[in-house]
């Protein structure tokens, strides 16, 4: 496996930052990861430990910063799930500028990264062969995760809210917008033209997200679905995640080729 820093451009000329991991076979299909909320490209363990099954299974995978979020540019109170959404379209036009197979892109959204590429491939749909999610976020109208007394003062007070990364403790300031955008954006219209096969694993355990809203998306996506026995929203239990990476590089493998 070759793994390099790269950085390219959106047409407001502003930069994100990935790794590129290419392996050793020319023309390869290729994966482009989407974080979720407060990750980052290399934020998440069992992401990290899935390239080297990838790329072994010959697919190059192309991990982002989405803006506001590591070393891209902006500062994470700017990131919204709209922005997100547009530096996936950003990512998938620059891979078609790789060494790569274009007819046979596919993407991973972690989290609320789910939500991000459901909006941004609603206009790409027949550049995309297949869509996978890691303990996916749905973000529906009228979630109320995020929409506490607290956050509402502070937002109220402050114009941003706090919240904590789950692997580091780092405190990080989350802007207005995005508030708006996690208690009444509704992503489940962007759903109804999604064509393509879809694969959702999700953790039993997923303290975050849960089940509750899945069996509606798998019906909007027509997806197959898998639940993953032990596994928290960042299948921290070895075994799950060992399953994860399993089921999804058996899910590339066939679809992919």
């Amino acid at each position: 496996m070759n793994e390099e820093k790269i950085e390219f451009y959106n047409k407001k000329n502003q930069k994100i930052v990935g790794l590129l991991s290419f392996p050793k076979e020319k023309n390869p299909s290729i994966i482009i990861i989407i974080h979720g909320f407060k990750g980052t490209k290399e934020y998440y363990p069992f992401v990290n430990n899935s390239i080297k099954f990838l790329t072994d299974a010959g697919i190059a995978v192309l991990r982002i910063d989405c803006r506001g979020s590591g070393e891209s540019d902006l500062e994470f109170k700017d990131m919204t799930i709209k922005s997100e959404s547009e530096d996936v379209l950003t990512a998938i036009d620059y891979v078609k500028t790789l060494d790569v197979d274009s007819k046979r892109i596919g993407l991973i959204g972690i989290s609320m990264g789910a939500t991000a590429i459901l909006v941004g491939v609603a206009h790409k749909k027949s550049e995309i062969k297949t869509l996978v999610f890691w303990g996916p976020g749905w973000t529906f109208s009228g979630e109320k995760y995020f929409d506490t007394l607290q956050n509402r003062k502070t937002i109220k007070e402050k114009g941003v809210f706090y919240v904590e990364q789950k692997f580091t403790g780092k405190k990080l300031t989350a802007g207005k917008e995005l508030f708006k955008e996690l208690i009444s954006f509704d992503v489940r219209p962007f759903m109804k033209d999604i064509k393509k096969p879809v694969l959702i694993l999700r953790g039993s355990k997923d303290e975050v997200v849960g089940i509750g809203k899945d069996k509606e998306v798998v019906k909007l996506l027509n997806a197959e679905y898998k639940i993953i026995e032990k596994g928290d929203h960042g299948f921290t239990d070895k075994n799950s995640e060992k399953e994860l990476i399993k089921l999804t590089v058996d899910w590339f493998d066939r679809i992919l080729k």
